[in-house]
């Protein structure tokens, strides 16, 4: 084993798979664009304002760009310094729109090659929507796409040093990158995916440096460095990241305590703290203060005036739906993070590390515990907690890869018990409940990085019907002249696929186990699947929820790719002679609850037809 915690010996047809299985994820987290434009959130635009206005006009108020592009929310009502006007700033923390300056830099050059230009508020509104869309595709890819792919590739090597199965590695993978809502807001140019990625290599950094050496003297200062520089790094990409920074600054201060260590770990955080200052010295008048009570929404700004912005004492009733909520909450979408949450039994563990006996795994268990405890507690006590248009709990973003490493370390220590063979039957469970996490949130997050609070099964009640008529998101073949939307359902295979190849990896079975594993795998697949798939309760919104994917369908972006289009042109140019045409096209309405459309389309079937069955 390496000092990084890494196996290197692993045997080629183990790293074949490895290397196979990020393929496929590449496919879901890289290669498509969930956007409509006419309802962007306006948690992203906002974002893209500020790195246009810092590109563009060499500034951070976005007042000009919003004189082009229109009003957006999550804006702070800044008095001007002569106090005769008021200027506009974006009021998210921010880093990510530093972090996509350089992308949108090359975009800006580049695109006058192709004959398109940033637009003048006098510019035609194509030119404008064109312009925003792909700036925000730009900004999402550069920025947030390929850093948290490349995390999730760094995770899995970090893994290694916790469990040689391969199975639960991968299974953990598929569960934190492609079966929570890391995937959702991989695909937004926003923070909460990004905060995972600073939070995890924070902690992970200190963990190792804990675990493989014992000796504090023997603790590395560049290793100190980077790990403040991503525990600082978390708050100045989301300001309720704060007290997971706090309490991984402790554990780091603890961990670094010799003078040089501890020099260089609060110099790496408190750089993110003085960009953080400057921004908001430069933003709203305060080097110590967001710009939340200053919002241009009245209701919001309001809120942010109770309690400490916003926040109060936690409220049983959102600390269950952030939890257990089967269309929001966070292990009600993503099964396999229960056996995260298992990892409770290891805080008493003590394992063997540098010759010594020690309680690191347990103390790391303890520390990142704590951590989610006090993200889970503030969240629950926040008068937005809800936090409106999202694809489940977005403020809880640092959750995914936390409980995906404490469900590993469990499913290892769970295996590994004396006169307990548990390992096989352990893998089903794991791959099991990775695919019903997948299937629960992943698909959902392929085609929205949205979705209203009367959206209670995410799964079927939208993500289902737009994938069974072929409503399918944009995609990286348009930038080669490829519009249809057949690619999407090649990575929706490669979704599903990632999953199913974390779960059966052979990992040095016979093929008898293989079967066993393949038994528990389909129950656990069946339990963990139970959630989506239940009947809403009487008191759930299902009215708002049916009329929701039928409005949505008639703004989607791109427009007229989908196969209730297609099948509506063939049924105007020849429903005549074949009636199945309209039958079709009122088969597809009905699917997205558009009922009244459909039956005024199988009227138009003149004369009974016998029309061949379909079993999707």
């Amino acid at each position: 084993m390496s000092r990084y915690g890494f196996e290197f010996g692993a045997r080629e047809s183990t790293n074949r798979a490895i290397r196979w299985f990020f393929a496929l994820v590449f496919f879901p987290m890289m290669t498509v664009f969930p956007y409509i434009g006419a309802n962007n959130n306006p948690n992203e635009n906002v974002r893209t304002y500020m790195t246009m206005a810092l590109v563009e006009h060499g500034e951070l108020t976005i007042d000009k760009v919003v004189d082009r592009f229109g009003w957006v929310n999550d804006m702070a009502k800044v008095p001007s310094r002569d106090k005769r006007h008021t200027r506009y700033f974006s009021v998210k923390a921010p880093a990510v729109s530093y972090a996509a300056v350089p992308a949108y830099w090359a975009f800006s050059k580049a695109a006058p090659l192709f004959h398109h230009h940033y637009p003048k508020v006098s510019a035609p509104t194509a030119d404008k929507v064109w312009w925003l869309r792909m700036a925000t595709w730009v900004c999402r890819l550069f920025a947030v796409q390929f850093p948290c792919f490349l995390f999730l590739i760094w995770f899995e090597r970090y893994l290694r040093g916790f469990s040689d199965d391969v199975v639960f590695r991968l299974s953990a993978v598929a569960a934190c990158g492609l079966g929570t809502n890391f995937l959702a807001y991989n695909h937004m140019f926003a923070s909460h995916a990004l905060f995972a990625v600073a939070a995890f290599s924070a902690f992970a950094l200190i963990e190792r440096e804990f675990r493989l050496a014992s000796d504090p003297n023997e603790r590395l200062a560049k290793t100190a460095f980077v790990a403040g520089l991503c525990c600082g790094w978390a708050t100045l990409l989301e300001y309720h990241a704060l007290p997971v920074s706090v309490v991984l600054a402790i554990f780091g201060a603890i961990i670094f305590r010799k003078p040089t260590r501890f020099l260089a770990f609060s110099t790496g955080g408190l750089l993110n703290a003085a960009v953080m200052m400057i921004f908001q010295w430069r933003a709203y008048g305060n080097p110590l203060t967001p710009g939340h009570k200053m919002v241009e929404n009245p209701q919001f700004a309001a809120e942010h005036h109770r309690g400490v912005f916003g926040v109060l004492l936690p409220s049983w009733e959102a600390f269950r739906e952030l939890s257990v909520g089967a269309g929001y909450g966070f292990f009600g979408l993503s099964p396999f993070m229960w056996l995260g949450l298992a990892a409770l039994v290891l805080v008493s563990f003590r394992v063997k590390t540098s010759g010594k006996t020690r309680y690191t795994l347990g103390v790391s268990t303890l520390v990142w515990m704590f951590a989610m405890l006090l993200l889970w507690l503030i969240n629950a006590g926040a008068i937005e907690w809800r936090a409106g248009w999202t694809v489940g709990p977005r403020y809880l973003g640092a959750a995914p890869p936390f409980f995906a490493f404490g469900a590993v370390c469990f499913l290892e220590w769970l295996s590994t018990r004396e006169r307990v063979r548990l390992r096989i039957p352990l893998r089903g469970v794991a791959g099991g409940l990775a695919l019903a996490s997948v299937v629960s949130i992943g698909t959902v997050s392929l085609l929205h990085d949205t979705l209203p609070t009367f959206i209670t099964r995410p799964f079927t009640q939208t993500a289902l019907p737009l994938i069974r008529t072929g409503f399918a998101p944009r995609h990286v073949l348009e930038w080669i002249g490829v519009e249809s939307n057949l690619f999407f359902y090649f990575v929706l295979a490669c979704l599903l696929g990632a999953a199913l190849l974390g779960a059966f990896v052979r990992a040095g079975d016979t093929w008898k186990n293989v079967g066993l594993r393949g038994a528990v795998f389909v129950v656990a697949l069946g339990i963990g699947s139970y959630p989506m798939l239940a009947t809403p309760a009487p008191t759930e919104p299902v009215a708002d929820a049916t009329a929701f994917i039928g409005a949505w369908s008639k703004v989607w972006e791109p427009a007229g790719r989908d196969w209730l289009t297609s099948s509506r042109a063939k049924a105007e140019q020849n429903g005549d002679k074949d009636p199945c045409l309209w039958i079709e096209v009122g088969r597809l309405e009905r699917i997205l609850k558009l009922d009244a459309d459909a039956a005024r389309d199988e009227a138009r079937a003149k004369g009974p037809a016998v029309c061949p069955k379909r079993w999707f």
